[in-house]
């Protein structure tokens, strides 16, 4: 059929990103699939499936799935910190509130696919379809602003130790404890410190310094520490994977 693709791909509950994958390439074969449901007469499901309501939902569904699929990459690999993190997820809860506005429009500007989708239809974002997204955004809104469920300090991140963790020169030593302000201006008036805080990744600075200044050190290190994620073992699959590809 001259199909970019050989095979459509499955959902495995251990892998994070295969939901939003399998979505992905069912719409991208939407053609191959159609025409191997009526060459197996399965007419029902077909219909099903060529529906423009099934079509659009699909559509929206690719888009969310690969938006939580990249928030999820941003979660994950080496050398994150909790800081990189909760901007991710801040970042992200400010574009739910962005995409549930305009969808509230009846702008699908947000969902390129199904923006795509609806042009090809000659439709409008209203009515059910319109309805139903705005729901979901609501309810994905929801769960993430209740961050006491999945990110319990996310309101943290003003916090003197946040601050001091990612602005270290720039920060008075008034709004630290006292029990860490003579050690912080020690820190804050090493003029080499202050060279490497410039030049070194963040994560690598404290590495290097927490040893010399230990209690600012572990307060910085409780901030930037990531929480603990599916990565390895997502690595690990993905590994595997290509090992039996290439056998």
């Amino acid at each position: 059929m001259d199909s970019d693709h050989e095979a459509l791909l499955f959902h495995m509950a251990v892998r994070w990103l295969s939901k939003g994958n399998m979505l992905s390439r069912v719409y991208e074969m939407w053609e191959e699939v159609k025409l191997f449901l009526e060459a197996q007469g399965k007419q029902d499901l077909l219909l099903s499936f060529a529906s423009d309501s099934f079509q659009l939902g699909l559509a929206y569904l690719v888009e969310i799935f690969e938006a939580l699929n990249l928030l999820n990459r941003l979660l994950q690999g080496n050398n994150t910190s909790r800081i990189d993190h909760y901007d991710a997820i801040h970042t992200f809860i400010a574009k739910l509130g962005l995409w549930l506005r305009r969808v509230e429009r009846g702008n699908a500007a947000s969902f390129p696919t199904l923006d795509a989708a609806l042009d090809e239809n000659k439709a409008d974002l209203k009515g059910k379809l319109k309805t139903e997204v705005e729901a979901h955004l609501q309810l994905l809104k929801q769960e993430f602003d209740i961050s006491q469920r999945y990110f319990p300090d996310l309101a943290n991140t003003e916090l003197p130790d946040w601050k001091m963790t990612r602005n270290l020169f720039r920060l008075n030593e008034d709004i630290l404890p006292d029990a860490l302000q003579d050690e912080f201006l020690e820190m804050k008036c090493n003029s080499i410190a202050k060279d490497d805080f410039e030049s070194m990744p963040l994560n690598d600075f404290w590495v290097k310094y927490m040893g010399v200044y230990k209690n600012v050190g572990k307060v910085a290190l409780r901030t930037l520490t990531p929480f603990s994620a599916t990565y390895l073992c997502e690595s690990g699959f993905s590994a595997l994977v290509s090992v039996k590809k290439s056998s």
